[in-house]
């Protein structure tokens, strides 16, 4: 038994000296900035704040479908701006999310769904997701993602962003 254990600490062990050799290059950047090395660029340069993302929605938008909200911050998973909702319904704080990427961004990060009319050749939703995805703006991409507990109104209110920050970009 005691050996069993002995062997289980050394195989933690090496795995945690592989974590700590391996993740880290000796510099002090995050790794999630653009241009680290063993880092995809494309996805990497998500996470990076572009400045006015949170102005292509305004509050009253976002707070028309879920309410009182945080105003909006840099959304790191998608890129672009997540407004949440200052409160949970049923156990789930609702969000907004808004973004236009490149074409390369928007390859990495968008779950493609079903062809949807009205936003072109190559728009698409997904109902999983709540996430509507269409070409704007020489050649990117925008998307608006409706994280909402509503699952009936999920499209109908991706859809309606998606015509506003079409409008805006």
């Amino acid at each position: 038994m005691k050996i069993l254990r002995l062997g289980h600490v050394a195989i933690v062990g090496g795995a945690l000296a592989m974590v700590v050799a391996c993740g880290s290059d000796g510099s002090s950047s995050s790794p999630t900035s653009a241009g680290t090395p063993g880092t995809d660029d494309s996805v990497s340069a998500v996470t990076q704040a572009k400045g006015d993302e949170c102005e292509r929605l305004t509050k009253s938008e976002v707070s028309e479908v879920i309410g009182p909200n945080d105003g909006g911050q840099h959304d790191y998973q998608l890129g672009g701006c997540v407004w949440t909702a200052a409160s949970a319904k049923d156990g789930l704080a609702e969000a907004i999310h808004a973004t236009v990427l490149p074409k390369a961004q928007y390859e990495a990060v968008a779950e493609i769904g079903e062809p949807v009319s009205g936003f072109g050749d190559g728009a698409t939703y997904d109902s999983g997701y709540g996430e509507l995805w269409f070409p704007c703006r020489s050649g990117d991409f925008c998307g608006i993602k409706a994280n909402i507990n509503d699952p009936d109104k999920r499209k109908e209110i991706a859809l309606r962003l998606g015509k506003i920050l079409q409008g805006h970009v």
